[in-house]
């Protein structure tokens, strides 16, 4: 049980530490930045997600 809930922190903690990563780094000046960062967001939550599922139970 608590094994279980400190996966899911640190699951959490790792989704938005890309989150902050990605918005700290990519201002949006422009529409093109914009839509650049949604894209990065999208690309890194997809990579993150794939990763859990390989390595989770």
């Amino acid at each position: 049980m608590l094994r279980s809930i400190v996966f899911f922190v640190l699951r959490i903690l790792l989704i938005a530490a890309l989150w902050a990563f990605v918005w700290k780094f990519v201002e949006p000046k422009t529409q093109f930045m914009r839509v650049l960062r949604a894209a990065l967001l999208v690309l890194g939550l997809l990579a993150i997600l794939a990763v859990i599922k390989i390595t989770g139970p």
